[in-house]
């Protein structure tokens, strides 16, 4: 077994993938088969249940890409289901404090690390060493949402089973009382940028098109989540239209 996004970061290089909003194992197979690197179902916001993130997570390995999933609370008894589900990795929104971070990490692991649980789920099937070796091939991402998290930016990426710093710009945002985009947003985006790259954990970001990917690569952002399947296919479908107006 491997997980070729720590590989990947490991090396130096960007790892970019994007998010899963429609509730489709086929829509999730297509994104995959189009290239992207690994893909985020997103459990937190959308109508996905176990099952239909199980075949999620089917559709995306068959095109040789790497689910992840984005939990929709901080229970280690999701944590466990999803990754029984097959997750090689979980986003966990709005995590402001190194206590938080920690305690997530630790329900990601099996025991002595962790305080997985270990039973016999969809993950049996990923190979016969999953156990042994899964704690090392496994991402804890905590995503950063408001400003206590910004400035324990540090903190939260220095502990121990973190592998990656995670941004969510929107409520980010709001929580400060701005716009994505204001120049207090943007300081502070760049702050928590900082703060993962002096704890020497890669940072990410999620971003909308070409060219904003291209500037957070320049800044020094490495985990890139390019929009989502619904916002690809609405946009998408706009522009047609858009262009065929009489």
């Amino acid at each position: 077994m491997r997980n070729p996004i720590s590989e990947t970061l490991a090396a130096g290089q960007p790892s970019i993938g994007s998010w899963l909003n429609l509730g489709s194992p086929l829509a999730a197979e297509v994104m995959a088969a189009a290239g992207f690197s690994w893909l985020c179902v997103d459990a937190e916001h959308t109508a996905y249940d176990m099952e239909s993130i199980a075949h999620t997570f089917r559709a995306i390995e068959a095109r040789g890409a790497v689910p992840l999933a984005r939990a929709w609370d901080h229970d280690p008894v999701t944590v466990g289901r999803l990754l029984d589900a097959g997750a090689y990795g979980i986003v966990f929104p709005h995590v402001s404090t190194a206590e938080q971070a920690q305690r997530l990490a630790e329900a990601m692991r099996f025991p002595p690390r962790g305080i997985r649980s270990a039973g016999t789920g969809r993950c049996a099937t990923l190979g016969s060493d999953y156990r042994s070796v899964f704690n090392d091939l496994v991402l804890c991402i905590p995503q950063i949402e408001d400003m206590q998290g910004i400035d324990n930016a540090e903190a939260i990426a220095s502990v121990e089973g973190v592998d990656i710093g995670f941004l969510g710009p929107n409520d980010l945002a709001m929580s400060m009382g701005v716009e994505p985009g204001h120049p207090e947003h943007e300081e502070a985006l760049l702050r928590f940028l900082g703060g993962c790259q002096r704890a020497g954990t890669p940072c990410g970001i999620p971003t909308k098109d070409a060219a904003s990917t291209r500037t957070r690569l320049s800044q020094g952002f490495r985990f890139i989540d390019i929009n989502n399947d619904l916002r690809i296919l609405q946009g998408a479908v706009e522009n047609i239209l858009s262009e065929i107006k009489i």
